[in-house]
């Protein structure tokens, strides 16, 4: 499928809004569902007038495509929202998949996703989005349903009133940690024989680094657009993204990648893919990270430096 198929159609599974943003915020109470941690996208619901008529699941290969092996995660945080997606594109210049990065709002009705970076397809088309717009974000509003174990996400109905609906679970915390929170790489440190010697900022208009790890899980995504000079033919445009869970302790970090966006193909098992890395708290909410090839030995070409994000 060429990029320009894969943006037309997820373009009509979207319901897009170029209004304001949501005057009317909803608050979070302790009694209330929450969104924030990570979701699972599961099915799709279908609608008619408003009614729930037929839910459909993956794992039953009741949806082909994208069938069984289709996995979407969903993430909100603290005014963040990150996705991402399994199923690459490898007519594209980067072969992989896509995802996206943004803030979001939620009212009593309707959540908005104010999507600024993306990683894959959806790189292309925040571009032209933005470029027509003039915009550093676009919106995205949709009506939705929430529980403590399951959310789903509205799209609008057509003339006949039907409608369809992203059907989520929510994912079983694994643990809590001081890595919690939504992060953004600030600078780098680059070694030579484990010795640092320079320390460089990393400027978020030329590329941006963010990741949320949250209850045992990670997502992540590198914008590299802008690296690439703004062109969607560069494979570089794509950007990186990931999705996997974390383990941390005592300095100690394992990162079990599954699957990625972008260029990075990975797609793997749960939990079969493993990342050890070193961190180090300058702060609650600074922390450096230097990846090891084992938990003891490390590999210190470069470290980076992470800042905590509201």
């Amino acid at each position: 499928m060429n990029i320009s198929k894969v943006i037309t159609i997820f373009s009509l599974t979207l319901l897009f809004s170029c209004g304001e943003a949501p005057k009317k915020e909803v608050q979070e109470s302790n009694s209330s569902p929450s969104i924030e941690g990570f979701w699972k996208r599961t099915g799709m619901v279908q609608y008619v007038n408003g009614v729930a008529v037929d839910t459909m699941f993956y794992a039953d290969g009741e949806l082909d495509p994208p069938g069984k092996d289709f996995v979407q995660m969903k993430a909100f945080l603290n005014g963040n929202i990150f996705w991402i997606m399994n199923n690459q594109n490898p007519e594209s210049p980067w072969k992989g998949s896509m995802g996206g990065y943004g803030k979001y709002k939620k009212e009593t009705d309707s959540i908005t996703e104010f999507m600024s970076h993306g990683t894959g397809d959806m790189a292309v088309y925040l571009k032209t989005l933005k470029d027509e717009q003039n915009a550093s974000s676009i919106p995205f509003k949709f009506g939705y349903s929430l529980t403590d174990k399951n959310y789903i996400q509205k799209q609008g109905a057509n003339e006949e009133g039907i409608s369809s609906a992203e059907f989520y679970e929510k994912m079983p915390s694994l643990g809590k940690s001081k890595l919690d929170g939504v992060w953004k790489r600030s600078y780098e440190i680059s070694y030579i024989n484990g010795v640092a010697v320079d320390t460089t900022s990393v400027p978020s208009d030329v590329i941006l680094d963010v990741k949320i790890i949250k209850d045992g899980y990670f997502l992540f995504h590198v914008d590299r657009t802008k690296l690439a000079g703004d062109d969607p033919s560069k494979a570089q445009f794509g950007g990186t993204g990931g999705y996997g869970e974390v383990e941390y302790a005592n300095g100690d970090m394992l990162e079990y990648s599954q699957f990625g966006s972008g260029t990075w193909l990975l797609d793997t098992l749960p939990r079969s893919f493993v990342s050890y890395v070193d961190i180090k708290f300058y702060d609650d909410d600074t922390f450096l990270q230097i990846t090891k090839d084992t938990l003891n030995q490390l590999l210190a070409g470069r470290g980076l430096i992470y800042k905590r994000i509201e």
